[in-house]
């Protein structure tokens, strides 16, 4: 899998379809901002998810969209990462599991700050957050977005705008979010992606990565994440920035200590995989009752610690036990 780094252009070799994404991009972002300022009282109401509920009778459409949904759960994106950053490129593997732990941050803070209500179904449970904006919208727009830009791949272009589509409308479909809050998704998630990618190319030009000292950047990569915690005090938030200090801290001691080659035999890549995921599963779901308590700051600090032993064991412990078993070369130091 060819990943080169992200350095303009985004979209197109050539200058005039670049110039016109761009500016599709923005004409969105403002299409579904004027949306949402005009029609705001129709973007929150029940009109288009009960009209769309006599679909769901066709059980292909509802396979359809619940798989689409699945696509933004913490299971899938677990799977997926785990198999990219170990199988296949480290890189695009750990930069884009970035973009989406800082994507669910700033939907996480938006939805507290908004703390607008989900939809009420019949016979549906209320989900345990907010709604506005929809995280799913958000993350499918950033995550397979900045994978998109990061593989220059036509047909993986065609794929991403399809999963930009639909999932956001899986979403109302199967009555998790109003259309607003697909909306807001959509304005919020756009400048986000634009913004990855600038920050992404700055980074390679600049050699920010090589020239800056490794403890400085194991430094920021747990500082940063514990200070966010400690100000919020939120589980949500505990759990998005222990993944994300566990899997900086590991990646960065990976590069310089391990030096794994994701690949390999494609039967070495699938006891790797098998491997990987039961011990990352055996570490959300394991260590949850051995870790639970009354006490709410103890509770967030768990929360941060088990998640950080998830993202250390993505990124770093997991490659050095299979460079250890030999399912997995090694790259010799320049």
């Amino acid at each position: 899998m060819k990943s080169p780094p992200v350095t303009r252009p985004y979209f197109s070799a050539k200058r005039g379809r670049e110039i016109f994404w761009l500016i599709f991009c923005w004409a969105v972002v403002l299409i579904t901002t004027a949306l949402l300022l005009r029609y705001w009282d129709w973007t929150r109401s029940m009109v288009m998810t009960d009209y769309l509920q006599q679909f769901r009778t066709i059980k292909p459409v509802e396979y359809l969209f619940q798989f689409f949904t699945f696509l933004g759960e913490d299971e899938f994106y677990m799977i997926f990462f785990g198999a990219i950053i170990w199988c296949f490129n480290k890189s695009l593997g750990f930069w884009t599991a970035a973009v989406l732990l800082v994507s669910g941050l700033v939907s996480g803070v938006t939805k507290d700050l908004f703390a607008l209500s989900r939809p009420l179904m019949d016979g549906k449970p209320l989900l345990d957050s907010y709604a506005f904006p929809s995280g799913h919208t958000l993350t499918a727009v950033t995550v397979w977005g900045y994978l998109a830009i990061r593989l220059k791949n036509r047909w993986f272009w065609i794929w991403t705008l399809v999963v930009m589509v639909l999932t956001p409308f899986s979403r109302i479909i199967l009555g998790y979010h109003y259309p607003g809050d697909i909306l807001g998704g959509y304005a919020m998630g756009i400048p986000l992606l634009l913004l990855f990618a600038w920050l992404s190319s700055l980074f390679v030009l600049r050699g920010w990565g090589q020239n800056s000292s490794r403890p400085l950047l194991l430094t920021l990569s747990l500082l940063l994440p514990l200070c966010l915690t400690a100000l919020s005090q939120a589980n949500d938030m505990a759990k998005l920035m222990g993944l994300l200090a566990g899997a900086a801290a590991g990646y960065i001691i990976e590069q310089d200590k391990v030096r794994s080659e994701p690949r390999t035999r494609w039967y070495f890549q699938v006891i790797k995989i098998v491997i990987g995921l039961a011990v990352l599963f055996g570490i959300v779901i394991g260590l949850k009752p051995l870790l639970a308590t009354d006490s709410a700051t103890l509770q967030v600090a768990f929360y941060f610690l088990r998640y950080g032993l998830v993202g250390v064991w993505a990124t770093l412990l997991a490659p050095a036990l299979f460079v250890a078993l030999r399912l997995t070369p090694r790259v010799a130091k320049e």
